[in-house]
């Protein structure tokens, strides 16, 4: 893992679901080489290009969730009133809104 990877999150053995994580820039060396110990960690994809001119640099991190960080508690993301939760407890969240496959070229791609 290194800063700019995009990766599956999850709570324990089969408890990956739509959640994601960046790995934001600064993030330390002993928590890189943490990323992938567990399963339900997996790289999908990673921001291309020079991470420092991409958005991700400007994104606020509230961690991971508890109780190991401030990040939202993945027992109320489900609830009926999850996204409220959300916007309420994590106003400056962000959502990713497109994602591009890119099959095998610059003009491959897909948008999902």
């Amino acid at each position: 893992f290194r800063p700019g990877v995009l990766s599956y999150a999850g709570s324990g053995p089969d408890s990956r679901s739509a959640e994601i994580f960046v790995v934001m820039p600064g993030t330390s060396r002993d928590q890189l080489n943490y990323f992938g110990v567990n399963p339900w960690e997996t790289p999908f994809g990673y921001v291309e290009g020079d991470l420092e001119d991409s958005p991700v640099p400007r994104w606020h991190a509230y961690g991971d969730m508890p109780p190991w960080g401030e990040g939202p508690d993945p027992q109320k993301i489900y609830r009926p009133d999850g996204y409220d939760y959300l916007k309420r407890e994590f106003p400056m969240m962000d959502y990713v809104e497109k994602c591009v496959v890119v099959l095998g070229g610059e003009d491959e791609e897909e948008e999902l």
